[in-house]
């Protein structure tokens, strides 16, 4: 019974007064907004709103869905494919070669247009060989210097092998004096240990 009394003692009436006021609006908000969907009568008289005049996007064709499968905004389009295409038709009949005149008429045409590439051939040749000349000179000079830097690097980490093999020697050459002279003091202080301990 005390734990019940405890339980009842622990509610509090604010929170019972939220969970009413939040029940309270859910049912009144679901029954005060109903949604009225009227379904169109069906029946012999039931006319259909079909936009007329001016608001017809697509025109009655017949078959089976009644209307152009494609799109009226796109008839402009139609048109400007048409004028691409003759423009391009236009041109392939002027760069084909004419059946009616003769063969050294389009001979010469041809030979004409070939000139003119193979001049156009003859200037690129000549300057990529000019840039391929530039190129080798300042590959060559680029090589030059990158082999007298090496060299230079190579004198420099030879120089620093030395220098660290002389430090490395007479750090040896400490280490070992002091190595002789730790040994000699300890040899020393075990023989006093000894003759003491003898005593």
């Amino acid at each position: 019974m005390s734990k019940i009394i405890a339980w009842v003692k622990n509610i509090r009436p604010i929170k019972i007064l939220t969970v009413f006021c939040l029940g309270t609006l859910l049912i009144f908000t679901q029954a005060c907004n109903s949604v009225t969907a009227k379904e169109p009568k069906a029946g012999p008289n039931t006319e259909l709103s079909v936009p007329k005049g001016d608001k017809v996007l697509n025109r009655y064709e017949g078959g089976m869905n009644n209307f152009s499968d494609t799109d009226p905004r796109t008839q402009g389009a139609k048109s400007e494919v048409k004028a691409k295409a003759e423009a391009l038709k236009e041109n392939a009949e002027q760069n084909v070669i004419d059946q009616t005149s003769t063969v050294g008429e389009n001979t010469n045409r041809i030979l004409d247009k070939k000139g003119d590439n193979v001049e156009q051939i003859g200037k690129n040749l000549e300057q990529n060989a000019e840039g391929t000349k530039d190129k080798t000179a300042n590959s060559a000079d680029n090589f030059a210097k990158g082999v007298q830097r090496g060299i230079e690097n190579i004198k420099d980490n030879t120089k620093n092998a030395v220098d660290d093999l002389t430090k490395g020697a007479q750090r040896v050459g400490d280490d070992a004096t002091t190595n002789v002279q730790r040994t000699a003091q300890d040899a020393g202080d075990a023989v006093k240990r000894t003759v003491r301990d003898a005593d």
